[in-house]
């Protein structure tokens, strides 16, 4: 069942996962099927992605730590400067919730479902990123909704991270 269109003012993504070691998405345009970004898992000690866009071009790298309790992820720029740090909820038994902060921004703030395969992002309390992974597919496939005004590579970011925790547990 396919998943109904974005709202309006919103824009749709797909993310599918390539074959390989590091946890790599291509970012599709659903109505075309182009590649607008990249998201370049790495293999290591440390989970890291680099978040690429169309040109190549690394826009944001993800790094966690590889035993963290809670688990913790920072996203730095291109420059290398840390602009968010995710941390998750120590013990939640039916959701997952994470929180994001930004410098000089408001908290992200993460709930979903590791069962449902589905998340919301709000900042402000206003809904702003809706991920949803696809169930039954050979790759691990998400859907991306990201709200007019926000960084869609900040959001393909906190994706990264989501899906590096999920698979993890």
């Amino acid at each position: 069942m396919p998943l109904p269109p974005p709202p309006a003012g919103w824009s749709r993504y797909v993310l599918k996962s390539t074959f390989g070691m590091g946890r790599d998405f291509a970012v599709l345009h659903p109505d075309t099927g182009d590649q607008s970004w990249f998201v370049d898992g790495k293999v290591g000690m440390r989970p890291k992605a680099d978040v690429k866009d169309r040109d190549g071009e690394v826009v944001y790298t993800v790094t966690g730590k590889m035993f963290g309790i809670p688990k913790q992820m920072t996203i730095a720029d291109a420059d290398g400067t840390e602009i968010a740090a995710l941390r998750a909820k120590m013990f939640s038994p039916v959701k997952d919730r994470m929180s994001m902060q930004v410098p000089g921004g408001e908290p992200w703030s993460l709930e979903g479902s590791f069962i449902e395969k589905d998340y919301a992002v709000t900042v402000g309390g206003r809904h702003v990123v809706q991920i949803t992974q696809k169930w039954v597919t050979i790759r691990d496939a998400y859907t991306l909704d990201v709200a007019d005004g926000v960084d869609v590579g900040l959001a393909l970011a906190v994706v990264w991270a989501i899906d590096r925790w999920v698979e993890r547990d």
